[in-house]
């Protein structure tokens, strides 16, 4: 049986994929059939391991691709499943066939999944990918802090004030920050897209239109002005007791150590990070911190990578892939993968599948078995908001531009209601470099 593995930054994993092997040869017979999945997850290479010693008659082949959505729009022939973020864009999600089997034969649970996430899977009345797993935005903050809060979220008029009221200057020096969008962009970005900025590829856009500053369809990507500025304006409003240069001299004195580090001296109120991250820090670190979700709409925000699966049309040996959906799919299955890894070690550095899972009764069971912290603030289905839906150049996109421009505009006293302006300058500039995804997309 063969495994194959293209791109991976991470090393650790090469030596991970010579131990599945071994694993996998040991415990196959006959010729089964094959289902060659692509993936951004190389924890599925445990699942995959798993799942072929108890299947005398299927087995699952895994190829990692850094960016799978990206390889499917290119590919002459396509896998028999794919399980990778930025799936739910207009463009590829239809290349995917139904996944209504998994209800109808395969006697799936729709109840068992988080509403939202299902949901957003769906083309009219077909499931044509399943949510895998997601993650998070949290705000940490020391245990004493906030032990009589007795809230589990924070919304914007609660950020502000709270973060106005720590923040402390001395002679005209900041010696203590409540809190700033700028020490994490990633977190400023997904408050943008959770606040319905958009950003979606303009699918009617040809190469040999001309950019009008006033006319958004001339332009490659769409997006919501005015949501774009509330975003923005929110953003700029977390910090807008101090200066860019206040706070510039703050972060150049105090930021030579972990974000975490700052909270539990007391010199910041609140470090935005990933929930992800946050179950990874040290166990001494964690008994004396705690997170709270940040919302936007009384919603969550989710992180840019929310995983889903889907079989693409036209492809071969899909009894095998709609078989290893439906077995990642049973909450004793993904426990085995959560059992293996921490037989080999893997835990905490690495979460299986990067993050929550799709199942209500994993993240309640077994993340907070290996997460204790978790059943102090844990999920409530109802504040999951529909998961963004990005195009496969996302993240090109957000390194090379977003974050810069996010940046910027975060530091700069930009007029109220000349954001848009601002981003549309920005916008135009970078376009002029020819970036990889717009020559793609032509």
């Amino acid at each position: 049986m063969k495994k194959k593995m293209h791109g991976d930054s991470r090393g650790f994993w090469g030596s991970l994929f010579t131990l599945v092997l071994i694993g996998v040869l040991s415990g196959c017979s006959g010729a089964p059939q094959h289902a060659l999945v692509w993936t951004d997850v190389p924890e599925l290479v445990i699942a995959a391991q798993l799942f072929n010693i108890e299947n005398a008659q299927l087995a699952v082949d895994i190829e990692y691709k850094a960016n799978a959505a990206s390889e499917m729009k290119k590919a002459n022939k396509p896998p028999s499943l794919v399980i990778a973020k930025y799936l739910l864009s207009d463009s590829l999600i239809k290349n995917f066939d139904s996944l209504n089997d998994l209800f109808s034969k395969y006697y799936l649970d729709p109840n068992d999944m988080y509403p939202t996430l299902l949901d957003a899977g769906k083309l009219g009345t077909e499931h044509l990918l399943m949510p895998l797993s997601f993650d998070c935005m949290v705000l940490v903050e020391r245990k004493a802090e906030s032990s009589g809060a007795g809230v589990a979220m924070l919304n914007a008029d609660m950020l502000q004030s709270s973060s106005k009221a720590f923040t402390k200057l001395d002679d005209g020096k900041v010696s203590a920050m409540g809190f700033s969008p700028r020490w994490n962009l990633e977190f400023a970005e997904d408050w943008v897209l959770a606040g319905g900025a958009g950003f979606s590829l303009h699918q009617n856009w040809k190469s040999t239109s001309v950019l009008r500053p006033d006319d958004i369809y001339s332009w490659p990507i769409l997006w919501n002005k005015e949501n774009l500025e509330t975003s923005v304006d929110t953003l700029v409003s977390f910090g807008a007791n101090v200066t860019k240069e206040q706070e510039d001299l703050f972060t150049f004195t105090y930021f030579n150590k972990p974000g975490y580090q700052l909270v539990l001296e007391n010199r910041v109120l609140y470090w935005p990070m990933r929930a992800s991250e946050f179950y990874k820090l040290p166990y001494s670190a964690k008994n004396q911190l705690q997170y709270r979700f940040p919302v936007v709409n009384q919603k969550i925000i989710f992180t840019a990578d929310t995983r889903y699966m889907g079989i693409p049309r036209g492809a071969k040996n899909k009894k095998a892939a709609l078989a290893f959906v439906r077995w990642l799919l049973i909450p004793k299955n993904q426990n085995k993968v959560w059992k293996e890894m921490e037989l080999q070690q893997l835990l905490p550095d690495y979460i299986p599948f990067g993050g929550f899972s799709s199942i209500m009764q994993m993240n309640e069971d077994i993340f907070s078995k290996y997460f204790p912290e978790y059943r102090q603030n844990p999920l409530i289905p109802s504040s999951l908001p529909n998961p963004p839906v990005l195009p496969d150049y996302w993240d090109s996109f957000s390194r090379d531009f977003l974050r810069y421009w996010l940046d910027d505009i975060l530091s700069d006293s930009v007029p109220k209601g000349s954001v848009d302006e601002h981003f549309r300058a920005s916008f135009e500039r970078y376009l002029g470099t020819m970036p990889d995804w717009l020559t793609a997309n032509r």
